[in-house]
């Protein structure tokens, strides 16, 4: 992977390069001003419910044609605010909490709605299914974030039912380079060139890469990172008719001395102990997480005529990681700490192809809008458990206490690689979807899947059994329009899981095999906008099936998970230099239908509620600048299916200014942001099953772009 890594970077240097020279003669000649699409970073935009979406199985229509709630967050959001995390990406998303820290997070330690995704199903580029295991992606590669909130088996296959997270990558526009340096607490710095141009008569040709590096020691204790990402853009218009894309990226990522999370080891009548300080360090020193992810993607669309368009669309994804966590475990409330060690090898290779075929009939005065469809994807699991080295785990490493800190021992890793197929899982599903025009005003969407899924544990991995499993998504919906800017919709969707649990070390039931779980949703939803504002709201309501950990500490499943909550977001324009964006969720999750002693409690690590609100102010006073102040409210949160320890409420303020200005005759634009403003301690979710993780610190960030 290493060599491919290699060959690929050079490959993005040399087009680079040409790229350099091709924009810079173009740029030379040039005496008006040219359109550049990443150049001034004038304030947040805040979502348009004009917006396009992927909806998969429903195809592509905005966001007030979808009846589902849907958030779209863009390039220029991106930026302003310098995401690199899952949790600066959804800082004004009051729906979304993120489990993981911003060092170390896995695809499934991401909440919508109170329900985790998961990392095989629940992340999309371009609308295509990749592995995230890793969790974070390169977020230079990505001209948009889109989020789908809720069940969508219907529209994407089996997932798990808290919503989709669907990375759009940059297309090549006009000639153009950009090239920003930055640092970020406590020392990381960084580079990014974004170079693009169009060739051909009719500049029917388009390349765009992105080259990214960063390294530097982060804001834990004794923490550092090392990544490197490459990423090329290509599409051709072949025939008026034929258009092409390919994308690849390659990010390589390695944080050392990191740690993830707590397993909860207090007794039943222990308080959680008092948080510390987010730059504290209970990693071993050893400890690393080695992510190498490629990621590559073509498609061919195919316009038939005027009503009919076909597509081709392939994706390939790997995953090769390496690690050597922290398994820490809270022994009570003087903060003691139980430090186990888990090195080992994972790779995940996934495979997926896609065929859709779109159209418009008409019986008489009901116009059909049709999405037919077929889906095959292929996921195959590498491990190294029971291998001729073994997966190790060292259990009672250390013993280390929150508040006095001990020195610990430095771990040496010596775990080789032979690694071998562990299992596989594989799904199909064919699908159809017709939105029917009744009236200018209604709308019925009826839409059915079909799933299967084969689950294939290898000779060398048999401590779990093969798994046969389908099943059918129906969705349906109603949407009414009293007006061209405003929608009311109802939806009711089945949504299936792809994933099957495979029990992890921390259990009694370790390696044992967890069916995917079913989930149902129905949801009420309003869209409206007018000059200067937007509101979006929706009711909804998921049963899903829900897992357990048993006094024995057994992983098991019984009974359901209910959810039930209202999202509300409004933007509002008071003036042409300020804005203010509101969004909120309020969320009652209890346990249903299950073993006596749960039954009626608080799902674990589901949030009673959300706020974020953030005002964004152009001062006028001198052109170019730009700052915003933000904050989001975390609610009370159940830590445990017991219900015996709650997370208390929190709030994390953010704030950042950017300038833009002329140098040189070229753009230039200074960007900078502060996380939680006020430094709060506090403690966070981790996962389900009563895992903690200290709340991230103050860090704050710069970055100096120039367009050219």
């Amino acid at each position: 992977m290493k060599t491919n890594n290699l060959r690929l970077n050079k490959v993005a240097v040399a087009c680079a390069a040409v790229l350099s020279v091709n924009c810079s003669s173009v740029l030379a000649s040039e005496e008006t001003e040219k359109k550049i699409e990443v150049i001034n970073v004038v304030g947040h935009k805040l979502t348009e419910l004009s917006e396009e979406n992927n909806g998969g199985a429903l195809g592509n229509r905005s966001l007030l044609d979808t009846p589902f709630s849907v958030d779209v967050i863009s390039l220029q959001d991106m930026e302003i605010r310098q995401v690199n995390t899952l949790d600066s990406l959804f800082s004004r998303e009051a729906s979304v909490s993120v489990d993981g820290s911003a060092y170390s997070a896995f695809g499934n330690t991401v909440r919508v709605r109170g329900l985790n995704l998961d990392y095989t199903q629940s992340f999309k580029v371009n609308g295509m299914s990749i592995n995230s295991f890793s969790g974070e992606l390169p977020y230079e590669a990505f001209e948009q974030v889109t989020l789908i909130k809720g069940a969508t088996g219907f529209m994407y296959g089996m997932a798990a039912p808290g919503g989709i997270i669907n990375y759009v990558t940059k297309k090549a526009t006009d000639d153009a380079i950009s090239v920003n340096v930055g640092m970020r607490s406590d020392s990381v710095f960084s580079g990014h060139l974004d170079a693009s141009t169009r060739i051909g008569d009719n500049d029917d040709y388009g390349l765009r890469v992105n080259l990214v590096k960063e390294k530097g020691d982060t804001y834990l204790d004794g923490g550092s990172i090392d990544r490197e990402t490459v990423s090329l853009a290509f599409d051709a218009q072949l025939t008026d008719s034929l258009y092409w894309t390919v994308d690849i990226i390659s990010n390589d990522r390695l944080v050392e001395n990191s740690w993830t999370q707590f397993s909860n080891g207090l007794d039943s009548d222990d308080s959680l102990p008092k948080p510390v300080n987010g730059t504290h360090n209970l990693a071993a020193e050893g400890t690393f997480d080695r992510y190498e992810n490629l990621i590559a993607l073509t498609s061919l669309k195919w316009e038939i005529n005027d009503n009919w368009h076909a597509s081709i669309d392939y994706d390939h994804s790997k995953n090769e990681t390496r690690w050597v966590k922290n398994l820490d475990s809270i022994l009570n409330s003087d903060g003691d700490i139980s430090i186990s060690l888990y090195e080992q090898y994972f790779d995940v290779e996934y495979d997926q192809f896609q065929g859709l075929l779109t159209g418009k009939i008409n019986t008489g005065n009901i116009s059909h809008n049709l999405v037919i469809g077929a889906s095959h994807q292929k996921a195959i699991t590498y491990r190294n458990d029971g291998g001729i080295y073994g997966r190790l785990v060292t259990r009672g490493y250390a013993v280390d206490n929150l508040y006095n800190p001990v020195e610990v021992k430095t771990y040496s890793a010596d775990l080789e690689k032979d690694i071998q197929m562990a299992w596989s899982d594989t799904q199909t599903s064919m699908f159809i979807s017709d939105f029917i025009s009744i009236t200018k005003q209604w709308e019925v969407l009826v839409g059915i899947r079909s799933n299967k899924i084969e689950h294939r544990a290898s000779d060398y991995f048999s401590s779990h059994d093969d798994l046969n499993d389908s099943a059918v998504s129906p969705t349906v919906a109603l949407i009414y329009k009293p007006s061209e800017n405003t929608s009311y919709y109802m939806s009711y969707v089945e949504s299936f899981e792809g994933k099957t649990g495979v029990v992890s070390e921390d259990y009694a039931n370790a390696d044992e095999l967890l069916p995917p779980l079913e989930s149902s949703q129905y949801e009420l939803g309003l869209k409206t906008a007018g000059d200067g504002w937007s509101i979006t709201s929706a009711l909804f309501r998921i049963e899903r099936g829900a897992t357990l950990v048993t006094n024995d500490n057994y992983l098991i499943q019984d009974g359901i998970s209910l959810y039930q909550g209202l999202e509300f977001s409004g933007a509002l324009e008071f003036s042409e230099n300020l804005s203010l964006y509101g969004d909120f969720m309020l969320l009652s999750a209890e346990y249903d239908k299950t073993s006596e002693p749960i039954e009626g409690n608080n799902v674990a690590g589901a949030p009673k509620q959300q706020f974020t609100l953030q005002t964004n102010y152009n001062v006028a006073a001198i052109p170019g600048l730009t700052v915003n102040l933000g904050g989001k409210y975390h609610g009370v949160t159940t830590v445990d299916s017991n219900n015996t320890w709650e997370l208390p409420s929190y709030t994390i303020f953010y704030g950042g200014a950017s300038y833009s200005t002329k140098l040189a005759e070229k753009d230039l634009t200074v960007i900078a942001t502060i996380d939680n403003l006020f430094d709060k301690e506090y403690w966070a979710n981790s996962d389900s099953y009563g895992g903690l993780r200290i709340g991230e610190p103050r860090t704050f960030a710069v970055k100096v772009k120039m367009d050219f």
